[in-house]
This record gives C-alpha cells, structure tokens and sequence, in this order.
C-alpha cells in the first residue's frame, strides 16, 4: 500500500486560483499521478506541464515529516 498523500492548504489555494480550465487538468493531473499512480505529464501543454511541475513540488515538500517523502523528492528532482 502507498504512503498516504496531504494536500496542504497551500496547494488548494494554488489549484484554486487557477482560472476554471487550468484548475480542471491540474486538478485531474494531480489525481492520475497522486491516486491512480500514472504519470500525467504527457497530456498536460507545456504551460499546464510547468505549472503541474511547480504544484507537484508544493505537495512533496508539504507533505508531514513522518510520511518520509524523500524518494518523492528525488523523483521530483529528476523531472
């Protein structure tokens, strides 16, 4: 079973921001990467790719120290 995953209140209020398209495939990016496991970068423009980039950041770094994330950020890192 995977670690579990925080959206942290910074995160929310990032993807919320967002005018409502953007917010829509961030928002499904998210989801296919943090709960089904996928990586959704290929359907993603190369805008809506550097913004999932900088939003998946913020939910690596985010994440309790107890969830253990650094394999997370070495991932992230190599993006």
């Amino acid at each position: 079973m995977k670690k579990a995953v925080i959206f942290s209140a910074r995160v929310l209020k990032t993807v919320k921001a967002l005018p409502h398209t953007e917010r829509d495939a961030i928002s499904a990016a998210l989801a296919r990467e943090f709960i089904l496991g996928e990586d959704p970068r290929p359907s993603l423009t190369p805008v809506l790719g550097i913004l999932y980039t900088m939003i998946r950041f913020y939910v690596l770094q985010d994440q309790p120290a107890e969830l253990d994330n650094s394999s997370c950020m070495k991932r992230c890192a190599s993006i």
